[in-house]
């Protein structure tokens, strides 16, 4: 009896001692370093002055990235002065702190990107490690490792995580959440289990008020959907769960209540500039103006009424913050009653599931070259296949509520996103996590098919797929 050899895909070998998760993990690390001292080399040889400035801050002609490392070094010289109050009640945001810590630390290396690799270069293990494990926990082993794989190599992911960006911290944070949600959606925990697993929810809830607030109620609509989602599987089964419930709505309190106990970190805009693709936010400021321009509300007596002109509110926001950019979809739509929320609804899906559109491929932005535009390009279509996938996967896997948790979660994020975010290069970056587990579900339908065309050729050669 002969044995084959071991495959990425195969499903009944054991993997090869090189994909195992603690070496894939030290290579991502030697890759991810090598990558930013790519850049910083770039930038410092001056090869691309419009792309990467001498620091290595991408697109510095918009300058968002070079007062954020300004910003940074102030933080980091009040700590190394022994500054601590002083750091701690700064009103700069939360994460442009943690990277002032990175810049404190003693050694050789310049105040640039170099200097924040360590932090970086974390969240990239962090991310890749917590996609690897909600895979596995979701859908299977395979699932977890192409698509941690997949994202490890995404270029407009990867520059990003090289910069001075709340992004990274914010993925990190969200899918542990996610992670979190889907244990007490699938597995029967105790008391003890449910109360821990509510409470360490609801510090990681906490942790991404501190990074992005302005992504509180995306949080509590993804609570509220795993709430929906474990009470119609209780009443499937006919099996009440008394500590799953209660450890969901423990978690729904917590973040509730971090959100209405712990100010918002970031601070408003000035005069913002129009977002880039594939996307830089504002990384010393980060948060739309509270006073949207050119708003009015009509009166409405539905109930929903309050719920669209908060989006509405939200939308506009957004178009006041990208005034004259080139990259903004619908920007004349404004949403005041449930009738238009309702009728803009397919349109929103189309932008968050499909934008940029080609239109945008091809053509040099305000802000960016063709090449930014062509590698938006790039990464969209191959968007289209990492979604047709996902429906795959979601369909082998129809029987699991994990799949659908997935599935719903990343669905409820892009029409979310497409019905308030009007610049693409804004609505490209916050979209990561929830294409993150559209991938998921993709991997598990490229394992899937790929078992049923070994298997197809195995039975049409006459040999067994396995001796």
């Amino acid at each position: 009896m002969t044995r084959t050899k071991a495959t990425f895909f195969s499903a009944n070998t054991e993997p090869s001692v090189w994909l195992r998760p603690r070496r894939l993990l030290i290579a991502a690390a030697i890759f991810h370093l090598i990558v930013t001292l790519s850049i910083f080399v770039v930038g410092r040889s001056r090869a691309f002055p419009s792309t990467f400035d001498v620091n290595g801050i991408a697109f510095p002609h918009d300058s968002d990235g070079v007062e954020a490392r300004e910003e940074i070094m102030r933080l980091g010289a009040t700590l190394v002065r022994g500054e601590i109050r002083e750091w701690i009640y700064s009103p700069a945001p939360f994460h442009l702190k943690l990277f002032s810590i990175c810049f404190a630390l003693p050694g050789p290396l310049p105040k640039t990107i170099l200097s924040a690799a360590p932090l970086n270069s974390l969240c990239y293990l962090a991310i890749l490690a917590l996609i690897f494990n909600l895979g596995q926990e979701a859908l299977s082993r395979r699932a977890g490792l192409l698509a941690a794989a997949t994202v490890a190599l995404w270029p407009s992911f990867l520059m990003h995580t090289t910069q001075l960006l709340k992004d990274p911290l914010f993925l990190v944070a969200m899918l542990a959440f996610v992670i979190v949600n889907l244990r007490l959606l699938t597995r029967n925990v105790s008391w003890a289990e449910a109360l821990g697993t509510g409470a360490v929810g609801g510090v990681i809830a906490a942790f991404i008020w501190l990074v992005r607030d302005n992504m509180g109620e995306l949080l509590i609509a993804t609570l509220a959907l795993g709430v929906l989602i474990q009470l119609v599987r209780q009443v499937r089964q006919r099996q009440l769960k008394a500590a799953n419930l209660v450890g969901m709505f423990l978690l729904i309190v917590i973040s509730a209540g971090v959100m209405r106990v712990v100010p918002k970190s970031s601070r408003p805009f000035g005069n913002h500039r129009a977002s880039r693709l594939p996307g830089v936010e504002n990384a010393s400021t980060g948060r739309l103006q509270t006073v949207p321009r050119n708003w009015s509300e009509s009166p409405s007596t539905s109930p929903l009424s309050p719920i669209a002109a908060h989006i509405g509110k939200a939308r506009q926001r957004f178009v006041n913050a990208y005034p004259n950019s080139g990259s903004n979809i619908d920007a004349q739509v404004q949403i005041r009653s449930i009738g238009d929320l309702l009728r803009y609804l397919p349109r929103a899906a189309a932008v968050g599931f499909f934008a940029p559109f080609p239109n945008m491929w091809f053509a040099a932005g305000n802000h960016v070259g063709s090449g930014a535009r062509l590698l938006s390009g790039f990464e969209t279509t191959a968007m289209f296949a990492v979604e047709a996938l996902a429906l795959v996967g979601l369909w082998r896997q129809r029987r699991r509520v994990s799949a659908w948790w997935l599935a719903l979660v990343a669905a409820m994020g892009l029409v979310s996103l497409g019905l308030v975010v009007v610049n693409v290069g804004a609505l490209y970056r916050l979209r990561y996590v929830f294409l993150i587990l559209l991938m998921i579900l993709a991997a598990e339908g490229a394992v899937q098919l790929w078992d049923r065309f070994t298997n197809e050729r195995c039975d049409a050669s006459g040999s067994p797929a396995n001796a």
